[in-house]
């Protein structure tokens, strides 16, 4: 093939394979990556019990459609005139408030993100260690023009076209091949002939003592496996508490609407007393100064019934942003959830679930794993304290000079091996390094103890508050019936004028308190538990969010 025509051939592939990579979507790229990624995901899930798939998906959402969801079709009147807000609601449910926060929490994605960012990194990791193509080339023309004698004017362009292709693998055990073909083509349009220069190498190098071997070799792989490994372990815990923490705020949001609740009934029974007071004032059976002792505190349970329904619904706007809502979205919480709450102790003892929760936590796995990481870096760095020797080998086949085509002949070849060293005679640094090493290994062992320690502490001390929280649940029902009691008497001695307003202002104000201890407790228990699972590593979570029980001998206390 003639010189010029091979040089146009070589520069017209050049350009294809430029367009080509630049015609590439941003799409083809997203697609490209999202299947390597989530390979490695998905491969690496089968290891951590409870992860799910919940991290395979990091597209953002779609905007909120609430039409699935049932209308509320009630108003209520403790509201007062925010009863509007609640009229034709869409009711939320806890397993819909669950499935709306994992897919719409914006902390909740961020996790997940990290997660394939952590995948990410790894595929360029593993690349390194896999056959690494590249090429390239350039095209110059370059034109020249020099007068001699009087009117003799001489021009000479020069076209100068190089290209290149090369290949490197590097293996486990710390051995690099690299091969790479190389050509020049040179054309001069006016005074000059063609000639070329090409080349087909090849080189392997492999460390003898720093750096050789798979352990330090492969390190980088190590450790990117690990760190995908250990995000997801991350991420599987972190739901865990990411569903506690929903359904915390989804039941203190209904604490707060039955506080404000309470409270107007609270000042509805109030009002009516004063009301019968004033009446009886105007027949002089009653004292002013009973009368004025009531009124004043009518106004603190008014004041207490505004600031009640405040607090709701700013406990409801802050539901909402947890869950990925739009605050002006109007939502009425299902009170089904509410009543549904029970009453139930685990079974089993304490040593029981401590062992478990050693067993379960996956952050105590990272944790453990982490110290064997520290422990093979300071292998690595004791090995980097040896001299470094590579061994190294070259093979070079070049074109034939009597041409000036592109052709490579075998006949003309070059080859050399040999060693290079150092003897590193400076071993400040890996001194350094292999100390900085034994330290980072003995905080390892020191973080792996304090994080087992705070396991055992936080099981012991969920332990203790689910105790109380039973307790605080029985006291409270039992304060309930003596509450009930005691308003009822009151309200008799009042209406028949015996009683007192100081009595009558008590009983009332310890109805409101017992009927917000009801509700607190019974909700406090129930999150008492939750938590409990969550520390002992045992609270399996589905796709949408909602818990599993997996207490499978766990019976409603009495029963």
């Amino acid at each position: 093939m003639p010189q010029h025509r091979l040089s146009h051939s070589v520069a017209a592939s050049l350009a294809l394979l430029t367009l080509g990579l630049s015609a590439c979507s941003t799409g083809f790229y997203k697609k490209w990556a999202d299947k390597e990624v989530f390979g490695i995901l998905g491969k690496k899930a089968s290891k951590v019990p409870n992860s799910g798939q919940a991290f395979l998906d990091i597209t953002p959402p779609p905007p909120v459609k609430m039409e699935a969801l049932r209308k509320n079709m009630e108003t209520v009147e403790f509201l007062g005139e925010r009863a509007y807000l609640e009229k034709d609601a869409r009711i939320v449910s806890l397993a819909d408030a669950l499935d709306f926060a994992v897919h719409r929490n914006r902390s909740y994605l961020l996790q997940k993100e990290v997660v394939y960012l952590a995948a990410l990194n790894l595929t360029l990791t593993r690349q390194q260690f896999g056959p690494i193509l590249s090429g390239g080339g350039s095209t110059t023309l370059a034109s020249t023009k020099v007068q001699s004698g009087v009117n003799n004017l001489v021009r000479t362009s020069t076209l100068t076209t190089t290209g290149g292709m090369g290949f490197s693998a590097l293996s486990r055990t710390g051995t690099l091949l690299a091969t790479n073909l190389t050509t020049n083509f040179l054309r001069f349009f006016t005074g000059g002939a063609d000639s070329a220069v090409s080349q087909l190498g090849a080189s392997l190098s492999q460390p003898l003592l720093a750096g050789a071997g798979y352990l330090s070799a492969s390190e980088t792989l190590t450790q990117g496996e690990r760190n995908v490994l250990y995000a997801i372990r991350s991420f599987a815990q972190y739901r865990k508490s990411f569903a506690v923490d929903v359904a915390t705020q989804y039941f203190r949001t209904i604490q707060a609407r039955e506080s404000a609740k309470n409270a107007y009934l609270g000042f509805k029974a109030f009002n009516f007393v004063v009301e019968r007071e004033t009446a009886m004032q105007k027949e002089n059976a009653s004292t002013k100064s009973s009368l004025y002792r009531l009124s004043q505190q009518r106004l603190v349970f008014n004041r207490s019934w505004i600031n009640a329904r405040r607090n709701y619904e700013q406990a409801l706007d802050d539901l909402k942003i947890q869950l990925g809502l739009p605050v002006t979205e109007r939502i009425v919480l299902d009170y089904k959830d509410m009543h549904d709450l029970k009453i139930i102790d685990p079974d089993g003892s304490l040593d029981e679930a401590l062992t478990t929760a050693l067993t379960a936590r996956l952050d105590l796995w990272n944790t453990r794993d982490q110290m064997e990481d520290a422990s093979r870096k300071v292998l690595i760095a004791k090995q980097q304290v040896l001299p470094t020797v590579n061994s190294l080998v070259t093979y070079n086949m070049l074109d034939n000079p009597d041409r000036n085509d592109f052709a490579i002949t075998p006949r003309n070849r070059s080859t050399s091996a040999g060693v290079n060293a150092d003897l590193n005679l400076n071993q400040k640094p890996e001194r350094n390094s292999l100390r900085a090493q034994m330290i980072a290994e003995q905080r390892a062992r020191r973080e792996l103890d304090l994080a087992e320690e705070q396991v055992r502490g936080d099981v012991r001390s969920g332990w203790r508050d689910l105790e109380l929280a039973r307790k605080q649940y029985e006291l409270a029902r039992r304060g309930m019936e003596i509450s009930t009691a005691r308003l009822e008497l009151e309200e008799g001695f009042n209406a028949e004028g015996l009683g007192t307003a100081i009595n009558l202002v008590d009983a009332q104000r310890d109805m409101n308190a017992t009927r917000d201890l009801m509700v607190s407790t019974t909700i406090n228990h129930t999150l008492v538990r939750l938590q409990l699972w969550r520390d002992m590593g045992v609270l399996f979570i589905e796709k949408d969010g909602s818990w599993v029980d997996v207490m499978n001998k766990e019976k409603i206390k009495g029963e």
